[in-house]
């Protein structure tokens, strides 16, 4: 009884959630996480020469980037080496 229980409630749950198969930012090899930015959007400064990203909401809200069913998305293969990557520059270690 409790395992049907946890499955109807289970099921109805995620039923009702939405955009939970769509592409995460996170597991994209685009994403900047210490920054929430997407490298795929941005552009240089000419007077500083930085780079400047969108930030990853901004593009994910943007029919005309890369939208609710992100478009642009590329598996993260490398994401146990960009994650500590991104902490060490973080931390300035």
């Amino acid at each position: 009884m409790k395992i049907l229980y946890f499955f109807i409630i289970h099921t109805v749950k995620s039923y009702f959630i939405k955009n939970q198969n769509t592409p995460k930012c996170a597991n994209c090899k685009f994403f900047i996480p210490n920054k929430n930015e997407c490298s795929n959007f941005g552009d240089v400064d000419i007077i500083t020469n930085e780079y400047r990203y969108e930030n990853a909401i901004i593009v994910r809200n943007d029919d005309t980037k890369c939208g609710e069913d992100a478009i642009f998305f590329k598996k993260n293969n490398l994401k146990f080496i960009t994650v500590p990557y991104y902490f060490l520059l973080e931390k300035k270690i």
